[in-house]
């Protein structure tokens, strides 16, 4: 399994659409840093150290239109470049090579995430100064706060894994970087387009509605680092519905159903065909 690692991380080294994937990514935290600084009623919520756990809801809004594209780009291009056919021409286990990409793939969201804290921590240090606050927020360093912001990290890491999934997974069906980005982005916009149609539709389609991945996707992170902001903010409000167990479950149910799909088709289908 070291060597498929290994070989998925030179590729992830070498190859720039992660690095766009991750600029954008800074980008976007950089340009909701700028947003909200300059609206007085939000500023409190950028002070560092709530900059951390502002990371990871602007983080988690993003995700859902940056990390479809390197699903799909990484696993589709694999077959249009004939890289696939390649690597099956030394006999390699595939559902290890899969896992392998998987594992890689996941790990750069992770660093992700962190290099999107440095850039959201020196940006609430910013706002705080110009606003004169000065560089730290007092009182807030605690326990249950480290704890909110690890929580945090894992809901927003959750997230990205699971829209990556999904156009990974379209991806390695049908063989294709396009199809793989296309159902990634379009499958979200679907879902807020039907979301708004069926909303007002009454039962039993605003049931349908509630259950759709992204009104679980949307509502975990924001649940989890809601208690860290202070109260009366307007991202220290909780849905909770979904609550966030069930965010957990019912993403955790759809990526397993993506991922026995996936290994599904590299296991029994001939990569020629």
């Amino acid at each position: 399994m070291t060597d498929y690692l290994s070989f998925e991380w030179l590729k992830l080294s070498k190859r720039w659409m992660p690095r766009v994937i991750i600029l954008l990514l800074l980008g976007g935290v950089l340009f909701y840093f700028v947003g909200e600084g300059n609206r007085v009623a939000d500023q409190v919520n950028l002070y560092f150290p709530q900059a951390w756990l502002a990371t990871l809801f602007a983080s988690a809004f993003f995700a859902a239109f940056l990390w479809p594209v390197l699903g799909g780009s990484w696993a589709g291009n694999e077959y249009g470049w004939g890289t696939i056919r390649l690597v099956l021409t030394r006999r390699p286990d595939r559902m290890k090579q899969v896992l392998g990409a998987l594992v890689v793939l996941l790990a750069a969201v992770f660093l992700a995430l962190i290099a999107g804290l440095i850039v959201g921590s020196v940006a609430g240090i910013v706002i705080g100064l110009v606003t004169g606050h000065g560089a730290l927020a007092s009182g807030v360093f605690s326990g249950s706060f480290l704890v909110t912001f690890l929580k945090g990290l894992l809901a927003a890491w959750f997230v990205a894994a699971f829209y990556l999934i999904v156009a990974y997974a379209a991806a390695i069906v049908f063989r294709s970087a396009a199809v793989g980005i296309g159902v990634g982005l379009g499958s979200i916009l679907a879902q807020f387009l039907l979301f708004a149609v069926f909303r007002d539709l009454g039962n039993p389609w605003a049931w349908i509605a509630q259950h759709f991945p992204i009104i679980y996707a949307n509502a975990l992170t924001q649940d989890v680092v809601a208690p860290g902001f202070p109260h009366g903010s307007s991202l220290a409000h909780i849905q909770g519905d979904p609550a966030i167990q069930t965010s957990l479950l019912a993403l955790g149910i759809f990526m397993v159903i993506l991922l026995a799909i996936t290994f599904t088709a590299v296991s029994f289908r001939d990569v020629t065909d």
